[in-house]
């Protein structure tokens, strides 16, 4: 099942502690839904704080499109909550943090694979 975030802002592209890396903080507040993924500056470059962007997660490889400002492939580490969902992941390495707020049984199951393919239009 795809989680699609479809309203979702950028809220920030902050710096980290490692030289040449970003923290870029997502939300949707209408899904009820926070992404926080660590980058290495030059993949920040199409992003831009307060874009409206769409956010696509999957178990399946996604088409990418000609939209896409950014794919990657995520390996999913820890996934934890009742009511609420919280995953624990990384891309090559980096942080990447997903919250979602009452997330559908269809929603929990794209998260209890190893892998996750990540997506921003």
């Amino acid at each position: 099942m795809v989680v699609r975030l479809r309203s979702a802002v950028i809220e920030s592209i902050e710096n980290t502690e490692t030289k040449r890396l970003k923290i870029v903080k997502i939300s949707s507040k209408e899904e009820g839904a926070s992404v926080s993924i660590e980058l290495p500056e030059a993949l920040c470059d199409t992003l831009r704080p307060q874009d409206s962007v769409v956010v696509v997660m999957d178990s399946k490889p996604l088409a990418k499109g000609e939209k896409s400002k950014l794919y990657l492939e995520s390996k999913v580490f820890r996934t934890s909550g009742d009511n609420d969902l919280d995953v624990i992941g990384t891309v090559g390495g980096l942080r990447l943090t997903i919250a979602l707020s009452k997330p559908t049984a269809a929603q929990r199951t794209t998260f209890d694979t190893e892998k996750i393919y990540f997506m921003i239009q």
